[in-house]
């Protein structure tokens, strides 16, 4: 008789009606992991909202200066969020990773910048440097009601270790505390990665991680990753469960239905090969990334935002009557992980060429093998093997400094020294100075002429004032040209540089009297 209980109480718990061909406890699973899959449809959805252009510009044109102090990181962050008040952060490590320095980061603000932001971080003088960038933007103006959500690169994982180092995480969401109870109450999601895994970290705010008992309540500690991109309704999670006579187990789970419905079309525990920790408060997990980004269904990786949605969920299994009723305890903000680190050992010098002068703008072309972005670059004019009159931080055309990019500045109409007065007439040296690391030697110069606050091109400059034909004698001929040039017959611009004899920059007949004058002093 006692037997005979037991066996109808199973199946109670297992179901309605105990079918032999159905696995006992299958309504668990699917029941539990439409809960996931319904919340990572929601923070698929916004993302994918987002226009192309938001996508590939979220977090864009990372660059750092070379190792020095201060550490210098610029980054470009799509104008469109600009409605989510965006923020910032950049940390550096020359402790191979062990500890991070932060800084915030600011726009600049300035012309050809206006959508970069930038931060100074102290460098100890470590030459082995490596650093990421986080950003967070609230979710409301984009029609959700998530808070802030984080958008952040991740330290890496090099060595394969599990569970990883603290300090190989990178913070991807907060979660409020006391919102579920203690056991089920999330209260972050990190995560880091190696050339082959993926690892999360969900923290619980009482311990990790509640079981449940034979007969129930059950329960899935869950982080749900989907590729925002993915043309199918699918999405992975990778959880901690011991229950549901034996359907939540430790493993990956693959979660497909319709957007439209709602409903769940197939599930399936696709490994239970992975790492699983549930020592003090946090649930960790490490996967095969293979079984993820490998799987025909999650679609093109890498995609344009070169990262995927990650969401820590808690979910409770229990019997209801003859039913299963589920309950999410509790769940993160969908923070979207981008699995890159930067690294750089040492420093070599950028290279410039081409320097040009057109249009009264100096323009030079800027290259760095490692990607490195200038944050020194002046151009000057100066007194050969003298002082310097005049300086200005010359602008890049575009961020993208590892192809190489022009960087340019144009000059006012007319030059003056840090007192405004005028420059006066003679020979100069133009300085354009670069550095990515320590400031060394300016790598180009150009001696220029400079007349009435202005450089003489080719065209305008001469070695002999009067010689307008340039012929290297003064004679009529130049005393022709310049009478036609004060007529100006044609009406265009006439005015001429070695014609303007007192340099008072007027073309008139006082200039062709002191011509005169000087042809026959000649």
């Amino acid at each position: 008789m006692k037997k005979l209980i037991v066996i109808c109480a199973l199946s109670v718990l297992c179901g309605r009606n105990v079918i032999p061909d159905v696995p006992k406890g299958a309504k668990i699973d699917k029941e539990v992991l439409t809960i996931i899959w319904q919340e990572a449809m929601k923070a698929k959805e916004l993302y994918k909202q987002m226009k192309p252009s938001e996508r590939e510009d979220l977090i864009d044109n990372l660059a750092s200066s070379g190792p020095r102090d201060p550490f210098i990181v610029n980054v470009d962050v799509s104008s469109d969020l600009a409605a989510g008040d965006p923020s910032a952060k950049v940390y550096l490590s020359t402790s191979g990773q062990l500890y991070w320095d932060e800084a915030s980061a600011a726009p600049i603000d300035l012309p050809g910048y206006e959508n970069t932001w930038e931060a100074q971080i102290p460098n100890n003088g470590g030459e082995s440097v490596a650093w990421y960038v986080s950003g967070e933007v609230d979710s409301e103006p984009l029609g959700f009601e998530y808070g802030r959500i984080i958008v952040s690169q991740s330290p890496f994982n090099e060595n394969n270790t599990f569970p990883p180092l603290t300090s190989r995480y990178a913070l991807l969401a907060i979660d409020e505390t006391g919102d579920a109870s203690s056991n089920q109450d999330i209260t972050d999601l990190k995560g880091t990665y190696s050339d082959s895994d993926i690892f999360m970290s969900m923290g619980i705010n009482g311990g990790c991680c509640d079981e449940g008992g034979f007969f129930g309540p059950w329960y899935l500690y869950g982080v749900a990753i989907v590729n925002p991109e993915a043309e199918d309704a699918v999405a992975y999670s990778i959880g901690y469960g011991d229950g549901g006579f034996g359907q939540l187990v430790p493993g990956l789970y693959k979660i497909t239905g319709d957007i439209e419905s709602g409903d769940v079309s197939g599930f399936e525990l696709v490994t239970e090969n992975l790492n699983i920790s549930t020592a003090g408060n946090n649930m960790q997990a490490g996967i095969n990334q293979d079984y993820i980004f490998g799987d025909a269904d999650w679609g093109t990786w890498p995609n344009s935002f070169q990262g995927f949605i990650a969401l820590g969920v808690t979910v409770e299994a229990s019997l209801d009557g003859l039913d299963i009723a589920i309950d999410l305890k509790d769940q993160t903000s969908p923070g979207l992980m981008l699995p890159t680190t930067q690294f750089q050992e040492g420093n070599t010098d950028c290279i410039l060429s081409n320097a040009t002068f057109e249009d009264n703008t100096w323009s030079v072309d800027y290259m760095d093998e490692e990607g490195n972005l200038p944050w020194f670059k002046q151009f000057q004019i100066c007194v050969a093997d003298g002082p310097c009159y005049y300086f200005s931080d010359m602008l890049a055309i575009d961020h993208n400094y590892l192809d190489g990019t022009t960087i340019s500045h144009t000059l006012p109409d007319v030059i003056t020294d840090q007192g405004g007065e005028v420059l006066a007439d003679g020979e100069y040296v133009a300085k354009i100075w670069f550095a990515d690391g320590e400031v060394g030697d300016y790598q180009i110069s150009e001696e220029i002429l400079i007349i009435n606050g202005q450089i003489a091109d080719e065209d305008g400059g001469c070695t002999l004032q009067g010689d307008v034909n340039t012929d290297g004698n003064l004679n009529v001929l130049d005393v022709v040209l310049t009478v036609n040039n004060v007529l100006c017959l044609d009406g265009g611009d006439c005015y001429d540089f070695c014609g303007d004899m007192n340099q008072d920059g007027i073309l008139n007949v006082l200039d062709v009297v002191l011509l005169v004058n000087a042809v026959l002093d000649n």
